[in-house]
């Protein structure tokens, strides 16, 4: 099963055994070209509706090609732990954790680590495993791809991070605070934060 947001809308990409788990009537979408599914996600991404379950035999080779009527961008991120207490940005009026896009020629474990130090402000950090990829769609507002609608892939990695900073907000990508939580205080992240975080979240309450 895959999850992709767009905003805070969710497109659920399954097999026809797991559609009693939702209460939104699937879309089969077998045999369905380009076309047709570009159609489908503008009435989608503009209705009100807020999930569409989409129902294929192969979920796996059908993601692929949902991803494929996109522009892509991979991305990394990071869960950094210390002393128990996770770290969180505010970022555009939102609770988050700090990601970034990886630039040319990078491995996608340094760009978490390099996105964690950028906009958190700090460094002696060590990548302890991968968790899992978030998916979610967004509108370009960036002149060469205005307009466009770009699906991004954040690999997530949980940290240590070892050094005696509580780190800086990188001011300038629209972080106000960097804040250091325990684990009974993640419902005030989930107050305010994006759907996709919310699945990172989930693994880490008390």
């Amino acid at each position: 099963m895959y999850k992709v947001f767009f905003n805070e809308k969710l497109i659920v990409i399954t097999h026809l055994h797991n559609i009693t788990l939702f209460k939104t009537r699937p879309v089969f979408v077998e045999g369905f070209l380009r076309n047709d599914l570009e159609k489908l996600f503008e009435r989608f991404f503009g209705g009100s509706s807020c999930e569409i379950v989409l129902v294929h035999t192969d979920p796996q080779s059908f993601f692929l090609f949902f991803q494929s009527l996109f522009v892509f961008v991979k991305a990394a991120g990071g869960v950094v732990l210390r002393n128990g207490k996770l770290l969180f940005i505010f970022k555009n009026e939102k609770w988050d954790l700090p990601k970034g896009k990886a630039d040319a020629g990078e491995t996608i474990e340094n760009t978490a680590i390099r996105e964690v130090e950028e906009e958190c402000g700090i460094n002696d950090l060590a990548i302890v495993k991968n968790i899992f990829s978030t998916y979610h769609i967004y509108k370009s507002p960036y002149t060469e791809l205005l307009g466009e609608y770009i699906f991004k892939e954040t690999v997530w990695f949980e940290m240590k991070y070892s050094g005696s900073g509580l780190g800086v907000p990188q001011s300038d990508e629209g972080i106000t605070e960097v804040r250091w939580l325990d684990r009974d205080e993640l419902h005030l992240v989930e107050e305010n934060t994006h759907e996709n975080i919310k699945q990172i979240i989930s693994l880490y309450r008390a």
